[in-house]
């Protein structure tokens, strides 16, 4: 079917566009933050039904889902979104890209399976819960790659809509697993929940005449795309370990109340960051952040997500007491530090996501690889003085080194 979205003029950066960009940003967060709660909520539920042993099953083949998705879903989820846009956008055929991008999502949706059934079992899961980790797994695998396309097709309208639907479909679902005491199945209504979003916001494909939008490169920019979120986003959770390593288990504990609280606030640099790839793909100077528009753009980000960090940590000493009363008080200094950390890996995910709109994704990679060897080091050093003050410096200093190697890199690109 052809996408209705009338084609942009290539290297257009008027208000028009910039406000349709920050509606786009605005939509996508929304979508994210709805699924987010939706995810929160089930575990909250299951603890509370079913205790704590299933309550740490269903978090950890949850936290599998995630990490699986990084090693191909998610990457090819924003390579669809480059290439979608640019198709659209030269009002060029789609088919071939999505013939060579869902064959793909195929093929790792099989082996994710085939992992995280041993996977599952080693951890003790139940036939019924593994059976719902396979679901969750490919579920949200597919998840991500139909969103990534829909983005790509400028629908960020259609998959906030989906997101709430089929987050309210889950949650539907769990309230009915739980009357029925269906213990085994509590991961299912996830499952059912990403499988449908991704089967509403599949890509049908947009068939415009005219000859087709190469596929040459596309398996290589995802690959370089897996290696860059795997480093990014593994240095993130590296902090955590880096403390049930070094510190004692009571310090671990407070330092585990800061971190998930912290880590959910980057979820705003990727969601606009799944906006800004294909917004700017099309481009003349997508993969630069030397024009007004892009400076603006990262400079307003900037200064906007530091008030909103600001606010989170100058209120920490209020609200982490109500969310843990245990642990609450004393992870207050803990969680404003690892906030400084979040905020400058936050930032770095607008400029990558620029670099990546011009097709530099193996630039992505190497600055992102270099920020977390230099992050992992420091925390190997620091982490055995300084404790879990450590772990959040190696994990500061490596985003920082990621930022600087991302902005170097869009100043040098015209």
């Amino acid at each position: 079917m052809t996408d209705p979205t009338p084609a942009a003029t290539p290297g257009a950066v008027d208000g028009a566009g910039r406000s349709r960009v920050a509606s786009s940003a605005l939509l996508a967060t929304i979508g994210i933050g709805v699924q987010g709660v939706a995810k929160l909520l089930v575990t909250v539920v299951v603890g509370r039904v079913f205790g704590t042993e299933t309550l740490g099953q269903t978090t950890a083949l949850l936290s599998l889902s995630v990490f699986a998705a990084l090693l191909w879903p998610n990457a090819a989820g924003n390579t669809a979104s480059r290439a979608l846009a640019i198709a659209l956008r030269g009002r060029r055929s789609d088919a071939a890209v999505n013939r060579v991008l869902g064959v793909s999502m195929v093929v790792s949706s099989v082996v994710l399976a085939a992992v995280t059934v041993p996977v599952a079992l080693a951890w003790g899961a139940s036939p019924g819960m593994v059976v719902g980790g396979v679901g969750v797994v490919v579920g949200y695998g597919l998840y991500c790659y139909a969103r990534g396309a829909q983005l790509g097709y400028d629908r960020a309208p259609r998959v906030a809509l989906w997101d709430t639907v089929t987050s309210l479909l889950a949650l539907g679902l769990l309230v009915a697993a739980c009357a029925a005491r269906a213990e085994p199945l509590v991961l299912l209504p996830l499952a059912v929940g990403y499988t449908v979003f991704a089967v509403a916001c599949w890509p049908r494909g947009n068939r415009a005449p005219g000859s087709p939008e190469p596929t040459a490169g596309l398996v290589g920019f995802a690959l370089w795309n897996v290696l860059a979120v795997v480093t990014s986003n593994g240095l993130l959770q590296l902090t955590m370990i880096s403390a049930q390593v070094t510190a004692t288990a009571h310090e671990a504990g407070v330092y585990a109340a800061a971190f998930t609280l912290a880590t959910p606030a980057s979820m705003v640099g990727q969601a606009l960051g799944q906006v800004l790839v294909p917004a700017f793909a099309h481009r003349a100077g997508g993969g630069s952040v030397r024009s007004r528009g892009a400076a603006l753009l990262v400079v307003g980000f900037a200064a906007g997500t530091a008030v909103v960090f600001g606010v989170v940590a100058l209120l920490a000493g209020w609200f982490l007491p109500l969310v843990y009363p245990a642990e609450g008080a004393a992870a207050v200094a803990d969680l404003r530090y690892l906030m400084v950390g979040v905020w400058v890996f936050t930032v770095g995910l607008v400029p990558a996501a620029l670099l990546l709109a011009g097709g530099h994704s193996r630039q992505v990679a190497l600055a992102s690889v270099a920020g977390f060897v230099v992050g992992a080091v420091l925390m190997v050093v620091l982490g055995p003085v300084a404790g879990v003050a450590g772990g959040t410096t190696g994990f500061l200093v490596g985003s920082a080194v990621n930022l600087v190697a991302v902005v170097v890199l869009g100043l040098r690109r015209r």
